[in-house]
């Protein structure tokens, strides 16, 4: 499940396309991170050295930035949440520290039971 700073209507625009039938909640003010303590990025977090490197890295990917929704200083996290407790977690350092899908999958399965 996921949960972004869109309107209803602006999810399908990007779950339709990366995550097709993925479940997702939209959150346009915010209430969810806040909960959450979703961090914001400064100048340094979003435009410092590493965040270039890593916008440089998804460009040559073929990767490119699109129509920002939502909080643009919000930087990269994601929960895993298991019978209402955080049991994954990973909070990016800078706009582009994003986790390793592989390792995220691999620590949502080992949390399972424990």
């Amino acid at each position: 499940m996921f949960v972004y700073q869109g309107t209803v209507e602006q999810g399908p625009m990007f779950f339709d396309r990366l995550f097709p039938g993925a479940l997702a909640i939209a959150d346009p003010e915010g209430e969810l991170y806040e909960r959450f303590e979703i961090a914001r990025g400064g100048l340094r977090e979003m435009f410092g050295l590493e965040s270039w490197k890593c916008g440089l890295r998804a460009t040559r990917q073929g990767h490119r930035i699109g129509r920002k929704i939502g909080d643009a200083w919000t930087l990269p996290t994601v929960l895993g949440i298991r019978d209402g407790a955080i049991v994954v977690e990973f909070r990016g350092e800078h706009a582009g520290h994003h986790p390793d899908p592989v390792e995220l999958a691999t620590a949502l399965r080992e949390s399972h039971g424990h």
